[in-house]
């Protein structure tokens, strides 16, 4: 029953009418609105973004893996949760999102269009910006193991070979090449302020026996 402060005011609030997921989106979105403010003028903003945003991006992925058909972190986003990513020598971790628009590059990793999945015939590219998804590709060395998780359950290893740094549009990926391959890719240099021609590419192959991990 509506009190009489609320008939007075036209009804309850909309803050009351929303589920404990619209008001945690609502939350998330007003404290990256907050810091933004303070730190946009020394190009923080997209940083404090992409913090607060993993949260709700595992929240999705956590659901696709339980079968949900609709994986879409907030209800705007025009992309999907596709995987999670581990190098677990330096713990470092991230969501996959499917699709490299711009949108979907503010807020993680994505899986290059045209690309396969992790695990499937050809070489599987995913790519991040160099200052906060992926600033810890550096770190990686050859034989480190990539742990990728699917969103359909699919548990996978990777072993980082070989990286290189060449222009983007010699990069020299083949999307259909033999193997189950995957790579990863950022802007270079990583300390560079503004965009460039050159990228990082780390190259890994599917570990044998992969799908073992987690089972």
């Amino acid at each position: 029953m509506t009190s009489e402060p609320e008939r007075k005011r036209g009804g309850p609030s909309l803050w009351r009418l929303l589920g404990p997921f619209e008001r945690t989106l609502l939350l998330a979105i007003g404290i990256v609105a907050t810091v933004g403010l303070a730190l946009i003028a020394d190009g923080a903003w997209i940083k404090a973004k992409a913090s607060v945003a993993q949260i709700l991006l595992e929240r999705s992925f956590a659901a696709a893996t339980r079968g949900a058909t609709e994986a879409r972190p907030w209800p705007w986003a025009d992309f999907e949760t596709e995987a999670r990513i581990t190098a677990p020598r330096i713990a470092r971790s991230a969501i996959v999102l499917r699709g490299a628009s711009g949108e979907a590059l503010a807020f993680g990793p994505a899986l290059l269009t045209g690309t396969p999945l992790p695990g499937e015939e050809g070489t599987a590219v995913i790519a991040a910006h160099r200052d906060t998804h992926f600033s810890w590709l550096k770190d990686v060395r050859r034989g480190d193991r990539l742990e990728v998780v699917r969103r359909d359950g699919r548990r996978l290893v990777f072993i980082a070979g070989d990286a290189r740094v060449v222009r983007w549009d010699q990069n020299g990926i083949d999307p259909h090449a033999l193997g189950r391959n995957l790579v990863l890719s950022t802007c270079w240099p990583f300390d560079a302020n503004s965009p460039g021609p050159l990228r990082y590419i780390l190259e890994a192959r599917l570990e044998d026996n992969a799908e073992s991990i987690g089972q």
